[in-house]
């Protein structure tokens, strides 16, 4: 049996590091669900999900429409103080590493930004994410490019076989789990 968590994160920009400044822009909502898998099964386990107050005002306008749709007032208004919400997914992440005698492997339609995100605030939050997290995330782009044989395959271009009915809402633990969805289905294909 395998436990993957799949991640997704919301941010106010692409800049964790810029002039110095640490974290530029801020992640805003984390998604993060267990999927567990066996022979010829896969299932949704626990799930997490965390709205976060910004900790700077940087913000770029284009990504975050582009993205959430909401304003950093939304987040200002709405979010958790961030050293709450990393110390509750810390303890989602223990119980798992615990469950499991392993670190916790995570996957990503794109893991640089997700898991980079997730690493810093763990860190920047007092937190050791090698302790907890697998040092090499999955890329979910990059499973389905293999298993469909081709290198341009992304995830909302999916064969018919491998979609879900699931949208893809810039909301962190929509596309989380909608993205373990896929993974389930694309395990299907693999000997486990």
């Amino acid at each position: 049996m395998w436990r993957i968590v799949v991640v997704d994160v919301e941010a106010s920009g692409s800049q964790r590091i810029y002039k110095n400044t640490v974290p530029y822009h801020n992640l805003l909502e984390i998604g993060a669900v267990e999927v567990i898998l066996s022979q010829n099964s896969g299932s949704i386990g626990r799930k997490f999900y965390g709205i976060l107050k910004p900790i700077t005002t940087n913000y770029d306008p284009k990504a975050i429409i582009k993205t959430s749709g909401k304003s950093l007032e939304y987040y200002f208004k709405h979010g958790e103080d961030p050293s709450i919400v990393i110390k509750k997914l810390y303890e989602f992440l223990m119980n798992i590493k615990t469950e499991t005698s392993r670190r916790v492997l995570v996957a990503s339609d794109n893991p640089e930004f997700d898991v980079g995100w997730i690493r810093l605030y763990l860190e920047l939050f007092g937190y050791n994410a090698n302790e907890v997290l697998h040092h090499n995330p999955m890329s979910l782009k990059d499973l389905a490019r293999g298993l469909t044989r081709n290198l341009r395959m992304n995830l909302y271009k999916l064969p018919p076989e491998l979609q879900v009915n699931l949208p893809h809402t810039h909301n962190a633990i929509d596309d989380a789990l909608r993205n373990a969805h896929i993974l389930i289905k694309l395990t299907s294909k693999l000997k486990i």
